[in-house]
């Protein structure tokens, strides 16, 4: 189990949101557990929906993503809406999409909100994470007011730029399952 915090683009600062934290952790059989939590989130703006289908343009609102590479120029990025829709993409190389690219098992997505905090958690199959090396972890924040803020572990570019294969900071090793006694139980 690894925490990532997330920072918003220098030219993108938020106006209220002022941190969040991404938990990441494989679960027995491989599948791959993301924790999106957003603090200070009484004004973050998250779409209505609950249809937990594939669903283009999420990145226009409050959206969380992931991005997986393969370290041969070849990367997928996933979309999540807190409220539950999702969208995936394959590209090539660089901003260059395959086509239409939609996984056998749609990813799964819980969405909490209190007064300050949203939580949102991502079940991706293990199936998903096929040939990835390394990984960047980013969100899109819409605050009142149409307000945009651009968040990543790490960005590389005067611009922010979620697709820049240097901003995928997190390494894999092997793509095998953790061990029975390294993982986690299914709840």
């Amino acid at each position: 189990m690894q925490t990532y915090r997330l920072k918003p683009h220098p030219t993108t600062p938020a106006l209220e949101a002022d941190g969040i934290s991404v938990t990441m952790m494989r679960l027995m059989g491989g599948e791959l557990l993301l924790r999106y939590r957003i603090s200070q989130a009484a004004k973050v703006v998250v779409p209505r929906g609950f249809a937990h289908r594939s669903q283009e343009d999420l990145w226009r609102h409050t959206c969380l993503e992931f991005f997986l590479y393969d370290q041969n120029g070849r990367y997928r990025e996933f979309n999540f809406a807190p409220a539950g829709d999702w969208a995936a993409y394959e590209f090539a190389s660089y901003r260059k999409k395959t086509g239409d690219y939609v996984p056998e098992t749609p990813p799964q997505i819980d969405f909490q909100r209190g007064p300050s905090v949203i939580t949102a958690t991502v079940r991706l199959p293990a199936r998903l994470l096929d040939g990835a090396r390394s990984a960047s972890i980013c969100a899109v924040i819409e605050e009142e007011g149409d307000h945009h803020s651009l968040w990543s572990i790490a960005h590389r570019r005067d611009e922010p730029d979620f697709h820049d294969p240097m901003s995928f900071a997190i390494r894999f090793g092997s793509t095998a399952p953790p061990k029975p006694k390294q993982a986690l139980q299914h709840a």
